[in-house]
């Protein structure tokens, strides 16, 4: 059977450079399948399949500092340009990731949790998924915040569901009554987890990451330990930002001034976090809100640069297409009224 929106994509192509005037998309993805580590993530031969697409039509593939600049200047050669970011740092993306983008000259930043890399440690929702997995009781009762939370466990699918549910909820709480949650749970289950990962959840070392920019790379700061900044006390968020930011200068020739929210919604940034970027010295950073850049968008408020829509790549063909062809701007025109470029 056709797919409705996957030919509506390639009967439009011929007209994108009209619909993507004065636009660019940036892509967001996290992680890429590694048999070896025993991890899923965005299958290689759908991104390989992908990246020939764009390089097969003629987009032109830049790097999300390079798109920024654009912006700023309102360059003319904004349209058919994309950007490609990874956030979190995994392993996977020094073993796979990386390895698709260089095959197709594809300029990619990665985002870093710069706490997890110097210990080489878990990122706090995975080593939460293990202890729940890893759990011999079949419930887990927990105050979060000023209310109960309870889940069954018992099953490893039921074990995924409570953790996916328990993260979400630990999202809308401060950090520091996340921290205690954390702790809480581990105790209550019982479990005793390595200080290391396996694996499947280990980040990328800072050699690995050196090798990458060495490739050519780009590093961005997400923070050192990866909390909601939203629910930060004021002195924990600047830390955040500051020392994620001066640690990966540190390490790594491939560091730009790029910042990438933790989980990304605009609930999840607070009003002060673009003034501090801009005090810091910090060029762009980017949301997990999907939606086009332009640079009418970049100027169109002193904290716009700092709140860049992203695209979540899920690995539908289809979808993609839509996005990179300029079918969902189109449609979403519809809605508003004329197409505004710029």
């Amino acid at each position: 059977m056709l797919n409705p929106f996957k030919l509506a994509a390639d009967v439009v192509a011929p007209l994108s450079h009209r619909l993507l005037r004065g636009t660019g998309s940036i892509f967001m993805l996290h992680r890429f399948a590694d048999r070896e580590r025993g991890n899923g993530g965005h299958d290689p031969e759908g991104v390989r399949a992908d990246l020939a697409y764009l390089r097969r039509e003629g987009y032109e593939l830049v790097s999300l500092a390079d798109l920024a600049d654009r912006l700023r200047e309102r360059d003319s050669r904004l349209g058919k340009t994309i950007a490609f970011t990874v956030d979190d740092g995994y392993a996977d993306f020094g073993s796979v990731g990386s390895r698709l983008f260089a095959e197709f000259d594809c300029p990619v930043t990665v985002f870093i949790v710069t706490g997890v890399v110097d210990e080489q440690g878990w990122y706090w929702w995975d080593r939460l998924r293990e202890a729940m997995t890893q759990a011999q009781l079949r419930s887990l009762d927990v105050d979060v915040g000023h209310e109960r939370f309870s889940a069954t466990l018992g099953t490893p699918d039921l074990a995924n569901k409570a953790a996916r549910a328990l993260t979400e909820r630990l999202k809308r709480v401060t950090d520091v009554e996340r921290k205690l949650v954390l702790a809480d749970v581990e105790r209550v289950l019982g479990v005793d987890l390595s200080p290391r990962p396996p694996a499947e959840y280990a980040s990328m070392t800072w050699d690995e990451i050196r090798a990458c920019a060495g490739r050519g790379v780009s590093f961005g700061a997400h923070t050192i330990t990866h909390p909601i900044m939203s629910q930060l006390d004021d002195d924990s968020a600047r830390r955040e930002l500051e020392g994620s930011w001066l640690r990966l200068r540190e390490q790594t020739s491939g560091a730009v001034p790029i910042f990438c929210y933790p989980n990304g919604s605009l609930r999840d940034i607070s009003a002060r976090e673009p003034a501090n970027l801009r005090d810091l010295g910090f060029l762009t950073a980017v949301t997990a809100t999907p939606g086009y850049v332009s640079a009418s968008l970049w100027h169109s408020s002193a904290d716009s640069p700092f709140l860049l829509p992203r695209f979540g790549y899920n690995g539908n063909p289809a979808v993609f297409k839509q996005v990179v062809t300029g079918v969902l701007r189109a449609r979403l025109a519809m809605r508003r009224g004329p197409l505004q470029t710029g």
